[in-house]
């Protein structure tokens, strides 16, 4: 990564440059990668997403992700918020829904859009090869242009939705959002509720007819993606790990890891470094 906070690399090598990809791996910038042929699996915070032609992939600073590829043909490119900052009072990530971490979001273009991306992305890798201070401004618009195409797509699905399905996806959101900024504080369902301006039997039914789970859920498993970040990607041992968590203590702990995975963490962590 750049000092100013910006790389770019064809993932077919050709720049000389290969990109790390077969191994598990996670970045503090943010990514966006543009499939333009090829096929192959894109595993990201243990999910695998399918890699097709005239896509987009979107991984955010702190996922883990690994991707294996045949005969592709496309880049990806890498930034930090600093970079790529529009100076508003909205968080990068709620200008860009598709970074809102810990969800990944996936793309698929029409050939026209993937056209349009595909010689935006192209401009840029043409100034980025010589990349240094004089060309950021004309490096973060290109990039930002790519950025407020691709928001533009995802949110076109959105478009024919009544206000109260607005309504009820905005909230779902913000759930979200607060979920991943305190989940870490073990707030009951009630307290989410009460910042949503909901009842938490209203937010409870929100995120089963959205996402098949409860908001509790939500909560466990937010807390449990994070357990496994930590436990694949760091070499912090249980009782750092169940502190960092703010679990009560380490039995407490593993008692919770046990019941969502039938797994202890010592033993998950062996299979997960073993898998990969």
């Amino acid at each position: 990564m750049d000092p100013l906070g910006f790389d770019i690399l064809d993932l077919s090598g050709k720049d000389g440059r290969v990109y790390d990809s077969e191994s598990p791996h996670r970045h503090t910038f943010f990514e966006l990668f543009f499939f333009e042929s090829g096929k192959g699996l894109h595993e990201v915070d243990f999910t695998n997403y399918p890699v097709e032609a005239n896509s987009v992939h979107f991984v955010s600073p702190g996922q883990i992700h690994q991707l294996s590829l045949k005969n592709t043909k496309g880049f990806v490119l890498c930034f930090t918020e600093d970079f790529i900052s529009l100076k508003t009072k909205d968080s990068f990530t709620e200008n860009f829904p598709f970074y809102n971490n810990p969800a990944s979001a996936v793309l698929r273009l029409d050939k026209i859009i993937a056209k349009e991306i595909s010689l935006l992305v192209a401009a840029v890798n043409r100034e980025g090869k010589t990349f240094h201070t004089d060309q950021t401004e004309l490096v973060h618009s290109y990039l930002n242009i790519i950025l407020l195409k691709l928001k533009s797509i995802y949110l076109q699905d959105k478009k024919n939705e009544t206000s109260a399905g607005k309504s009820r996806t905005q909230k779902m959101t913000q759930f979200k959002k607060l979920l991943n900024e305190s989940f870490l504080k073990h707030q009951p369902v009630s307290a989410y509720a009460a910042a949503l301006n909901v009842s938490p039997n209203y937010l409870n039914a929100l995120c089963k007819k959205h996402e098949g789970r409860t908001a509790i859920q939500f909560i466990q498993d937010r807390l449990l993606l994070e357990s496994k970040r930590l436990l694949y990607a760091t070499d912090m041992d249980i009782k750092e790990i169940s502190f960092y968590l703010n679990f009560e203590d380490v039995s407490y702990y593993n008692r919770f890891f046990k019941k969502q995975t039938n797994l202890t963490p010592v033993r998950y962590r062996e299979q997960s470094r073993k898998n990969h």
